[in-house]
C-alpha cells in the first residue's frame, strides 16, 4: 500500500522523550533483532546504547564460546540496515553469568550503562531494556548502585506471578531468560532497588504474529524487512530439522520492549494501552520461582500487552524505511 505523505506531521517533529539502551543476546532468537530494529525506528525514543549480551552456557543458538561478540555482530547488521552506522554504538557484554551476589562481571556493556546513567548534561529519562538476561544491570549496580536514582529496567523474563497467570503447559520452574543468569535476577529482585517494569513469562507470549502475516506485512518492505522475516524463518527450518513443528505462529517475545518505552501515551505519557499490576517485588529463589515480600518496593508487572498497537506501528515503520518516508 501506499505510504501517506507525512507533511503535516513529519517524523523530524518527533522529539526523543526518553534515551533508551537497549540490551539483549542479539546472536539468539531472532525476535530481539526485531526488537532492536522497532525500536532504532522509533523517534520518541533515542538509543543512545546498544549492547549484545551472553546466551545461557550450552545453549545450541551459540556458534562460538563468545556469544557476546556474535551478539555484537548480528546488533551492527540490524543498525547499519536502519542507516545508523557511527550514529548508534553497538558494544559487547560480559561473556560469563554471574559466581556470585557481590561480585560483578565488568565489561563495555556495564560501563555504557553507567556512563549514561550518570550523565549530568540531560534531563531525559533513562530505560535499560532487557531482552535476555540481567547480568548487565545487575553488574553495573553492584559497581555503582546510585544508578538505581537514574533510570528504570524493563525486563522481559521471569517466572508467571501466582494469583496473575498460569504457567504455559509444560512450562519449567526456571523461565528461558532467567535461566541465562539466575544470580543476576536474584541480584536485580532480591539485592538492589533498582526501579523494575517486568514482562514474565505469560504476557510476552502474548505477542503473536502468523506467518502469513510477516511474510505479507514484513518481508514485502526492503532489505531490513526482509532480513528480519528471514531470520525467524531460519528458526522454523531448524526446527523443523528436529522433527518438530512450530506452526504458523511466531511469538515476538521481546518486541514489548517497545510499548514501554516508545509507544507510550501522548498526553500524560505512560503505557496506557498495556495493562498492568503493581506489586510489592518479590524474591527469586533458586528454583526461578517467587517468594513473596510484603515489604519489596513496588514492581510493576505487566498483565496484558497492546498487540494491536505494537505490530501494526513496526509494520508502518519497516513500510516507511523502505519507502524512504521521513
Amino acid at each position: 500500500s501506499k505510504v501517506m505523505s507525512t507533511a503535516k506531521w513529519p517524523v523530524s517533529s518527533i522529539k526523543p522523550r526518553y534515551r533508551v539502551i537497549t540490551d539483549n543476546d542479539y546472536s539468539g532468537d531472532p525476535d530481539g533483532l526485531v526488537q532492536l530494529a522497532h525500536e532504532l525506528l522509533s523517534p520518541s525514543t533515542e538509543t543512545v546504547a546498544v549492547i549484545g549480551t551472553h546466551l545461557r552456557i550450552g545453549d545450541p543458538w551459540g556458534a562460538s564460546d563468545d556469544t557476546p561478540a556474535e551478539a555484537v555482530e548480528a546488533a551492527q547488521k540490524v543498525v547499519d540496515m536502519c542507516g545508523l552506522t557511527g550514529k548508534v554504538p553497538v558494544v559487547k557484554g560480559a561473556v560469563p553469568p554471574l559466581a556470585d551476589r557481590k561480585t560483578p562481571n565488568d565489561s563495555a556493556g556495564v560501563q555504557a550503562i553507567i556512563r549514561e546513567a550518570m550523565r549530568t548534561d540531560t534531563d531525559v529519562p533513562l530505560f535499560v531494556v532487557c531482552g535476555a538476561s540481567l547480568t548487565e544491570i545487575a553488574s553495573a549496580w553492584l559497581i555503582e548502585p546510585r544508578i538505581a536514582e537514574r533510570l528504570t529496567v524493563v525486563w522481559i523474563g521471569g517466572h508467571e506471578h501466582a494469583g496473575l497467570a498460569e504457567a504455559p503447559p509444560e512450562g519449567t520452574d526456571m523461565e528461558y531468560n532467567l535461566h541465562i543468569d539466575p544470580i543476576a535476577g536474584q541480584v536485580v529482585f532480591n539485592d538492589s532497588n533498582l526501579k523494575i517494569w517486568q514482562f514474565a513469562r505469560d504476557t510476552y507470549r502474548q505477542v503473536m504474529a502468523s506467518r502469513a502475516e510477516l511474510y505479507v506485512r514484513m518481508r514485502a518492505h526492503g532489505e531490513l524487512g526482509r532480513h528480519l522475516y528471514d531470520s525467524l524463518g531460519q528458526v522454523s527450518n531448524l526446527v523443523a530439522g528436529f522433527g518438530m513443528s512450530t506452526g504458523e505462529v511466531y511469538i515476538l517475545g521481546d518486541s514489548p520492549l517497545v510499548l514501554a518505552a516508545a509507544l507510550q501515551a501522548s498526553f500524560q505519557p505512560d503505557t496506557a494501552s498495556s495493562k498492568w499490576v503493581t506489586k510489592p517485588c518479590p524474591n527469586i529463589l533458586d528454583s526461578g520461582l517467587y517468594q513473596e515480600n510484603p515489604a519489596g518496593r513496588d514492581l510493576r508487572v505487566f498483565t496484558q500487552v497492546d498487540s494491536r498497537l505494537l505490530l501494526e506501528d513496526l509494520y508502518a515503520k519497516l513500510e516507511m524505511h523502505a519507502s524512504g518516508v521521513r
